[in-house]
């Protein structure tokens, strides 16, 4: 026979031998009840092989997540910028260092580039920067330790405020349903106990304050109380007055300072050309207060920055006003050319005196300030009757009888709910911008507080 020939006789016979255990053992495993048994078992074999490496990685993740938790939690992170900024290059060159060495050190490299992302400045920009630059197991692994660092802190704030002494709570309210059909959630104020009528349910200052820019001199620039003849001024400008040495102070320290038009003149000539006086007179000239607003809200996450650092406390640790407002609903705004003007207005005045403010205040992050303020700012109705000209931006009005002073942002009160027809709690300032909220009838516990007050859209 020829080797050829043989070759193909032996391929042949090869074949025909595996095709014939082919159908012998599909036969057995129709018929051959012990087969199917023994294939079932190593079909379960095999699952739970799988299963347990798919619980063994889990858990190895959950180890590596609680560790890194742990270890940030208990290292004090730097607290200028300079030390951040030196901290931060160390702890990515470290990340970088470890990924280059291979997969072997990929969990190590979590814990150096999640330390970055804690004193980065802006956490959302590093997360894209990461996406791009850093091992796809190790960028998942830090998005999902910023995730459940976050869902734990939105825990906690719902757990502390609003304090149990107001006597009130956050509620999960309905809301209508999603085009799926799937329920809308929103944070309801609630009783947390039963109260009576006529009961002071609490009593709050607010977030930030504004005052009618036409009355700047005449009422309080902080309190927004009707300033006495022995009125305080601030000693290098003119634009302001204050009813009190303690308000006096108190803005100074939140806000003041970064905003002051400095046109007192001191030795020489005053200034009149600064940019904080451009901006006063813009405000003025406007017939706006939400701009100057967002310039003392801006202000005084600042001094309350400085001030939490002062203390050794760590930004996981309190909540600051930003928590607040960035819970708050607002009403979606558009630029136009007076909100881009004001943006550049706040960008020259506080860029020299606000690290990072030109990177933070973004057109999106402006409008979302002021449609804020558009949609939860109370008009603060004090004193005798103030003749001012109606002002474009919304104020929840809460007496049709009284022009208000101006206006003002709390914590507590935005979430209570809008009625004209069945209010059950109503709002009352007294000489000054802190609001009180008092009960107009016997209120049963977990029952949402309402109140009587102008909306910027339709109910």
């Amino acid at each position: 026979m020829k080797p050829k020939t043989f070759a193909l006789a032996t391929a042949g016979a090869v074949v025909a031998a595996t095709l014939g255990y082919a159908v012998y053992f599909d036969h057995k495993r129709r018929n051959d009840p012990e087969v199917r048994k023994q294939m079932k078992r190593e079909r379960k074999k095999v699952k739970k092989a799988a299963k347990a490496a798919e619980d063994e990685a889990k858990q190895g993740k959950l180890k590596l997540i609680d560790y890194v938790l742990d270890a940030v939690a208990k290292e004090t992170l730097p607290a200028t910028a300079e030390e951040k900024e030196k901290y931060f290059m160390t702890q990515v060159a470290a990340g970088e260092q470890l990924c280059n060495a291979g997969e072997a050190y990929y969990n190590d490299a979590v814990l150096p580039f999640f330390k970055a992302l804690k004193v980065y400045p802006a956490p959302l920009e590093l997360i894209m920067i990461y996406q791009k630059t850093v091992p796809e197991p190790v960028f998942q692994t830090v998005v999902q330790l910023m995730a459940l660092e976050q869902n734990k802190r939105q825990a906690k704030f719902y757990e502390e405020f609003p304090p149990k002494e107001t006597h009130v709570r956050l509620g999960e309210l309905p809301a209508g349903e999603t085009p799926e059909h799937k329920p809308i959630v929103r944070r309801g104020l609630v009783a947390n106990e039963d109260l009576k009528d006529g009961q002071t349910i609490y009593t709050e200052t607010p977030l930030v304050s504004g005052l009618h820019p036409a009355l700047e001199g005449e009422y309080c620039n902080y309190c927004l109380r009707k300033v006495p003849e022995d009125k305080v001024t601030c000693s290098n400008c003119d634009k302001v007055a204050f009813c009190s040495a303690e308000c006096e102070k108190v803005a100074t320290e939140n806000y003041h300072r970064y905003l002051c038009t400095n046109n007192k003149p001191q030795e020489g000539e005053a200034d009149v050309s600064n940019k904080e006086l451009a901006f006063f007179e813009y405000t003025k000239e406007n017939n706006v207060k939400y701009s100057s607003m967002i310039a003392k809200f801006l202000s005084t996450m600042v001094a309350e920055e400085m001030e939490r650092t002062r203390n050794g406390q760590s930004s996981d640790s309190t909540f600051n006003s930003w928590d607040h407002i960035d819970r708050f609903r607002y009403l979606d705004t558009s630029a136009t050319e007076n909100t881009k003007r004001e943006i550049e207005m706040l960008k020259e005045m506080l860029g020299t005196k606000v690290q990072g403010i030109n990177e933070f205040l973004t057109d999106e992050i402006y409008l979302m300030l002021k449609g804020k303020m558009l949609f939860n700012a109370y008009g603060v109705n004090i004193g005798e009757d103030v003749v001012v000209s109606e002002s474009s931006e919304h104020m929840r009005k809460t007496s049709n009888d009284k022009k208000p002073v101006g206006a003002a942002l709390y914590k507590i009160s935005t979430y209570i709910g809008q009625s004209e027809a069945e209010p059950n709690v109503k709002v009352v300032f007294g000489d000054n911008h802190d609001i009180s909220v008092v009960a107009l009838k016997d209120i049963s516990k977990d029952t949402e507080l309402l109140a009587s007050y102008s909306l910027p859209v339709p109910v």
